[in-house]
């Protein structure tokens, strides 16, 4: 309920209208949580692979890239709801992973980050020298 909520803000809200391409947007992201890893959805539709990049920590995704307007000979805008220009965002994990075995791609127009999950054992005894 309060996803759509948000959706429905942000179509109604006159910043979506962007007058510079300058201006960093955000992707739409869902995180899902599987018994073995953690799976982002980023809609990058229109975006080619080489123009989005992805940088991991154990609890936090940071997805960036550009989106071009390829469209030229343009006289007037009725309406501009698709972002354009430089993107950015920090997705916090719920859960650690282990960011050596991430995998990603751009599958019908959506970035997807798989991320195997780690989990720790309960409490760990650290030697004191």
């Amino acid at each position: 309920m309060q996803r759509h909520f948000g959706r429905i803000i942000r179509t109604l809200s006159v910043s979506r209208m962007k007058t510079s391409s300058c201006s960093l947007w955000q992707p739409p992201v869902d995180i899902y949580e599987s018994d073995t890893e953690l799976i982002v959805f980023a809609e990058v539709a229109g975006i080619e692979p080489e123009k989005v990049k992805v940088m991991a920590e154990m609890t936090m995704l940071t997805i960036s890239g550009e989106r071009k307007c390829e469209l030229s000979g343009i006289n007037h805008v009725h309406r501009l709801e698709v972002e354009y220009g430089h993107f950015a965002c920090r997705v916090p994990l719920p859960l650690s992973v282990d960011v050596d075995k991430i995998r990603s791609e751009i599958k019908n127009g959506f970035l997807v980050v798989r991320m195997p999950i780690i989990r720790h054992q309960g409490t760990v005894e650290i030697n004191v020298r």
